[in-house]
């Protein structure tokens, strides 16, 4: 396949925190840095130039059941769905609790592990531990345990030693911004737990990426995840959900998957933490990577890049 070489606009990878330019191969990333060699690097490539806008791995749904995938795509999102969650009789998105024979049987069988919002999280890392000490951690990791909801705030939110128990075995808390209420639910807290945080960017038949990082960012009492943590979650925290276990999948790392979106944004702007307030700042001295601001409208989608070939509006 040819390859390609985009110049000229403000790419987030972990290559680099000031990268303008991205190069692609056979589908995969193979560079990302600064507009000046690129040509160099690849004179023969097919020359895009950015003008300017924003290149970021593309959204992540992976409770797809129901979507219009076309529409999705009009959106910044692809599918990466999620394999049939562990109790009986569920179908589409999971919304049962876990069933402990079920599970025991999952994991000694090496599968997928994901259970649904009304799993207790308590029972869950119990049970999930247990079989860590028969079988081996690594045998209960492989099977990356997923917990569709079933955090939210309140009485029924998982204490620390919950949370421990669920970051031993690699789970991934599959949040939905746009489908559970929030309120008192302390992101913070998840986050710093060590369990992997993936999110769902569905409402109903739809898909709203933007939204849903808002939703994310806005938790009250400052609980909120950082914008970076949120499209984090949304990307690559949605890709391990659904499978993949090699972390580069879901950025623009070389050698990961070139699936990309190209946005058209105002000034991009980072969060620092100023007294435990999260506020919106252009300093790029504080070393957090820029978004696009929240606060403004949504940003347009340019064009949508699947494993190197043009899938959105735009080529």
């Amino acid at each position: 396949m040819t390859a390609f070489l985009a110049t000229g606009g403000r790419v987030l990878t972990p290559a680099s925190r000031d990268a303008t330019a991205l190069a692609h191969e056979n589908g995969l990333v193979v560079w990302a840095g600064s507009d000046a060699p690129g040509p160099a690097l690849f004179p023969d490539a097919e020359r895009v130039d950015l003008a300017g806008d924003w290149v970021a791995p593309a959204f992540v749904e992976c409770l797809p059941d129901g979507l219009d995938l076309g529409a999705a795509a009009a959106r910044g999102v692809v599918p990466a769905a999620l394999p049939p969650a562990t109790h009986p009789g569920a179908a589409g998105e999971p919304d049962g609790a876990h069933d402990p024979s079920a599970l025991e049987a999952t994991v000694r069988a090496g599968e997928r592990v994901v259970v649904g919002p009304r799993t207790d999280p308590a029972r869950f890392a119990a049970d999930l531990t247990r079989l860590a000490d028969e079988l081996g951690g690594p045998a209960v990791a492989r099977c990356t345990p997923v917990l569709v909801g079933g955090v939210t705030g309140g009485a029924g939110a998982p204490d620390d030693g919950t949370l421990a128990a669920l970051a031993a075995v690699g789970t991934v808390i599959l949040l939905r911004p746009l489908v559970d209420d929030l309120t008192g639910t302390d992101l913070v807290r998840l986050a710093a737990s060590g369990v992997a945080l993936a999110a769902s960017t569905r409402v109903g038949d739809e898909v709203r990426p933007w939204d849903a990082l808002r939703a994310l960012t806005s938790v009250e009492g400052g609980r909120g995840l950082s914008p970076r943590a949120a499209f984090t979650a949304t990307t690559r925290g949605a890709r391990r959900a659904a499978g993949a276990r090699d972390g580069a999948v879901g950025t623009l790392t070389p050698g990961a998957p070139a699936t990309f979106a190209r946005w058209e944004t105002g000034e991009l702007a980072v969060v620092a933490a100023d007294d435990a307030v999260q506020r919106w700042s252009t300093d790029p001295r504080s070393g957090v990577p820029p978004m696009p601001d929240l606060t403004g409208p949504d940003p347009v989608l340019r064009a949508l890049v699947v494993d190197g070939l043009p899938a959105g509006p735009a080529a």
